[in-house]
């Protein structure tokens, strides 16, 4: 190998550099993580790939809903035990021997 001048250099062994080896260590990791990520990726189904993309955007949303309008958030998470005090209410009661159409709809 010669030098700038063209004199001759003897190959001598490179200088160890503690940032050139943290560097190529994290360029190492990075790749073989690139690597991880894509095998993952192909593993995963059509169905995980959708959730994966639309599950964060719709919290996201939902979560700036509830800052922009506090009072109807707070509301909202009231409505499960509303609508389950709802459902125990009595409704139409039928007859154990109620009478069927032909498409197995109930007569009143």
């Amino acid at each position: 190998m010669t030098n700038v001048n063209g004199n001759y250099k003897k190959n001598l062994p490179a200088k160890y550099s503690r940032v050139t080896a943290a560097k190529s260590k994290v360029r190492s990791s990075y790749q073989a993580s690139k690597k991880w990520a894509v095998g993952m990726g192909k593993k995963t189904t059509g169905e995980q790939r959708f959730l994966g993309k639309t599950l964060p955007k719709a919290l996201f949303k939902t979560a700036k809903f509830a800052f922009k309008h506090p009072i109807t958030a707070a509301a909202l998470t009231l409505v499960p035990s509303a609508m389950k005090k709802i459902a125990k209410s009595p409704g139409l009661k039928f007859s154990k021997f109620r009478q069927f159409d032909k498409r197995g709809r109930k007569i009143i």
